[in-house]
């Protein structure tokens, strides 16, 4: 018994530190959540580029409705003062409870896409809130240098090895010695990132996909484990999101899986999210090239198979390419109440 007791004992001190993490790992996100009883979609619109909300009547993910009477939640007043492709990132750790809201700066009916590319913002948007209805703190950060043309399409996922947030985002870059960059671009548009613990300060920015003759835009990532990630992008060499799958990290070996996203040419903005209910079950929703019908979605059961099928029987509306959150029946009885 005394031997026993000195093994306890020794147990217990060798895991004391992991105990005491003061930033603990993320559940398995691939495994539903009970707590979770419906989705928050957070999109733009074409006619006003600001913040909108919709919430999924009950659980269904795939039927959602325009709250808070139709209004924004968030009409920007820095930079364009306009927002696209909006981002939710869920706080980790000592940061739950936290939520931010990140987007691109762009108002391209002052503009042209050729111009927006160019001489576009090269900051991310940035809000933050604690009940998903209330967005403070509103703040332009620069992320890239002068030789960047824009940042589009911002999106962000804990990082577990770095033990901070990976934000990325699309940028095209030109040379030092064109500062008008009224010449050729010296890269096709390239996945850039850079770490954060607080979305104020980001560690200088690297290049995180360059396919060096095509361009690569909207990138979003899903992650399935400490180690497993699925990605989903949009590339010139494709008329349609690209999947890949990492099980050895974010920056691990990226693979093309033999599965595919079927019916899915001609849309952009890849967004994926686990259902509530059934493990292992995901949903994408993409949005139409030149359209104004909006997202379309497409279900899988084995994400790292790569194979998503369209999913019927959807009510999407007009929402635009955005991003979607599970919340909890607090949350979702707080924001019905918005009408």
């Amino acid at each position: 018994m005394k031997n026993l007791t000195t093994i306890c004992a020794g147990i217990l001190a060798f895991l004391a530190p992991t105990m005491a993490l003061p930033q603990p790992l993320p559940l398995d996100l691939h495994q539903a959540d009970p707590t979770k009883v419906g989705y928050l979609d957070f999109y733009w619109k074409t006619e006003d580029e600001s913040v909108y909300l919709a919430l999924s009547n009950n659980s269904n993910p795939l039927d959602f409705r325009p709250i808070n009477g139709g209004k924004p939640v968030v009409s920007p007043t820095l930079g364009t003062k306009a927002v696209r492709d909006v981002s939710i990132v869920e706080g980790v750790g000592r940061d739950k409870g936290k939520y931010w809201l990140i987007g691109t700066d762009l108002d391209i009916d002052s503009t042209n896409w050729d111009k927006a590319t160019r001489t576009g913002s090269r900051a991310i948007f940035i809000w933050e809130s604690r009940d998903l209805i209330h967005w403070t703190n509103e703040r332009l950060v620069t992320v890239e240098d002068a030789t960047a043309g824009m940042v589009w399409a911002p999106d962000a996922i804990w990082d577990p090895k770095a033990g901070k947030y990976l934000v990325h985002w699309a940028s095209r870059f030109y040379a030092a010695n064109d500062p008008n960059h009224t010449g050729s671009p010296t890269t096709t548009d390239i996945i850039r990132y850079a770490h954060t613990s607080d979305f104020k300060t980001f560690t200088k920015p690297k290049t995180y996909i360059d396919h060096k003759t095509s361009t690569i835009i909207d990138l979003s990532i899903l992650r399935v484990d400490d180690n497993t990630f699925v990605r989903f992008y949009v590339s010139g060499k494709v008329s349609g999101p690209v999947v890949e799958v990492s099980r050895n990290g974010l920056f691990g070996n990226w693979v093309t899986p033999s599965g595919t996203i079927q019916d899915s040419t001609h849309f952009e903005g890849p967004y994926p999210f686990w259902d509530n209910v059934q493990p292992g079950k995901a949903y994408l929703v993409c949005d139409k090239v030149g359209s104004v019908t909006g997202l379309s979605p497409w279900v899988s059961t084995d994400v790292t198979s790569g194979t998503f099928t369209p999913a019927s029987g959807g009510n999407l509306g007009a929402l635009r390419h955005g991003s979607v959150l599970s919340v909890t029946k607090q949350q979702y009885d707080a924001l019905a109440a918005l009408g």
